[in-house]
């Protein structure tokens, strides 16, 4: 069983007693503990990763079919949660800020990054871009500076129901809206605290501290942020509990000497490797513990946590779930705020959509690390990360690249004619196919789409959306000259380039 014990050599917890009498339930099993040997630079992690995620996605994704009448009628709640976007509030679009570089895809036309289009979707039929932040308001930290401990991108894909997190380490170094360059946290912290000057009179501070977060993230990623979600971390114990907790496979026993408490204490942590049924004061334990090993082994206990919340929510049925609706409002009016149009009837409904179709196994979880990215240098604990590989993860973040069973397709370009492999993917990532960046490809006359190995529904799709002929097919195909080793479908354009394959007419 997990126990929890106070330590004594610094002030202890104010709740030793109570935590004792909520220790971790073991469920025996026999299982060799997976080795975790991917390291992350960076001495602080995101503490508050996956509650942040949890609550918001219990809002998006586990509970928005039932919610749905709940948050119709509850017109207060509706009010505490959603904001307005302060960046439809500026003179000038503030996606209009220059990059200073290329778009990711070296062959795409500026309407695949342009930041001056609108940022937000009609509907949440199509693919959007929610960015979640996790804020730190303690009471004891406000004379320190509201700042943002956690940001993660989430990108859906309503239309083959998978969804991607990013997540971006808070030392990373990154053009901040002041015009500097400084550690991407900052961006939060700023807009908090310049909220009306940034963004207009009546402008408050939780929302200017999200856009301008926001705006940094499209600057250094080269992306669109649709939606922003904000929360803090005192909602994800009461969620947990409301489901009857959830179950854990530790991968590896979790001993932590000096566990932070709220006051500023220590507690030693201890939870065995195996099954285990876990309340929400211990999975937040389990999430958070940052002594016992490296940061990037952290990351990966809050997404398991994250999957398991969801898991556990979704295996309840639908009386079980809006019986709690009442609970869930109140933690999410208290701890959430976001400019995703919560209080508009389609939104919901496409939110309800979205929650009874997307699993837990088709989440995939990228983080910015060395394992991942080129580092190309370090200054204290500033990161300064390489921007050709930061695009290319990018790009497997929104192509859902890592997502089970989904067909990465790629354009290359064999007609010759400037950006035409931009433009062709930019329409089909639009119509919902995940995507590989676009690039040159051998000289063709023909369009070709070429099935590496055999998807039969994907590549009748395809055909479909682009009127191809059976001769322009060819299956278990070897990979065309120029093309990534990420796609398993690659259209080649030919010569023959029809401008309907960009949703355009001649």
């Amino acid at each position: 069983m997990g126990i929890i014990v106070p330590k004594t050599t610094r002030r202890r917890s104010l709740r030793p007693a109570k935590l004792l009498r909520r220790p971790v339930k073991s469920v025996p099993r026999n299982a060799t503990p997976a080795h975790l040997v991917s390291r992350r630079l960076g001495s602080q992690a995101n503490s508050w990763r996956t509650y942040i995620i949890v609550l918001v996605v219990i809002l998006i994704f586990g509970a928005a079919g039932s919610a749905l009448a709940v948050l119709r009628r509850t017109d207060q709640a509706l009010g505490a949660i959603q904001q307005v976007d302060p960046r439809l509030n500026q003179n000038n679009t503030p996606n209009q800020t220059d990059t200073g570089s290329a778009p990711i895809n070296p062959d795409a036309t500026n309407d695949e990054v342009d930041l001056s289009q609108p940022f937000a979707p009609a509907t949440l039929k199509e693919p959007f871009t929610v960015l979640l932040i996790g804020v730190d308001k303690r009471a004891e930290s406000i004379n320190e500076g509201v700042r943002s401990d956690t940001l993660i991108l989430v990108r859906v894909n309503p239309l083959q129901n998978w969804a991607t997190m990013l997540s971006i380490p808070r030392d990373s170094v990154a053009p901040l809206p002041d015009g500097t360059y400084g550690k991407v946290n900052r961006a939060f912290s700023y807009g908090y605290y310049n909220a009306e000057s940034l963004y207009g009179s009546g402008t408050v501070a939780d929302a200017g501290g999200g856009a301008a977060a926001a705006e940094t993230l499209e600057r250094f990623l080269k992306i669109k942020v649709d939606y922003i979600a904000q929360v803090d971390f005192q909602g994800f114990e009461r969620i947990v509990d409301s489901i009857g907790g959830i179950t854990v496979d530790v991968k590896q026993t979790l001993i932590d000497p000096e566990y932070p408490t709220d006051n500023h204490g220590v507690e030693r942590i201890y939870i065995p490797a195996g099954l285990q049924i876990m309340d929400g004061r211990t999975s937040l334990i389990y999430a958070r513990s940052r002594h016992a090993s490296n940061d990037f082994d952290r990351s990966k206990r809050q997404q398991q946590v994250l999957k398991d919340v969801l898991r556990q929510v979704r295996s309840r049925d639908l009386a079980a779930n809006v019986s709690l609706l009442p609970k869930w409002v109140g933690v999410l009016e208290q701890n959430v705020r976001t400019t995703l149009p919560i209080g508009d009837i389609s939104t919901m409904t496409d939110l309800a959509g979205i929650a009874t179709r997307l699993d837990s196994d088709r989440i995939a979880q990228f983080a910015i690390n060395p394992s991942a990215v080129g580092v190309d240098s370090v200054n204290g604990s500033d990161i300064y990360w390489n921007e050709s590989d930061i695009q290319a993860l990018v790009n497997k973040w929104q192509s859902g690249a890592e997502v089970p069973g989904i067909v990465n397709l790629q354009v290359l370009n064999g007609s010759q004619i400037n950006g035409v492999a931009g433009k062709v993917t930019g329409y089909l990532t639009k119509q919902g196919y995940a995507t590989v960046a676009a690039s040159d490809g051998a000289p063709s006359s023909t369009t070709v789409l070429y099935d590496i190995g055999n998807h039969p529904e994907e590549r009748t799709k395809l055909i479909q959306t682009l009127a191809l002929r059976e001769s322009q097919v060819v299956i278990n195909s070897a990979r065309p000259q120029g093309a990534s080793m990420e796609a398993n479908m690659i259209l080649v354009v030919g010569s023959d380039y029809d401008e309907a394959w960009t949703g355009t007419t001649p």
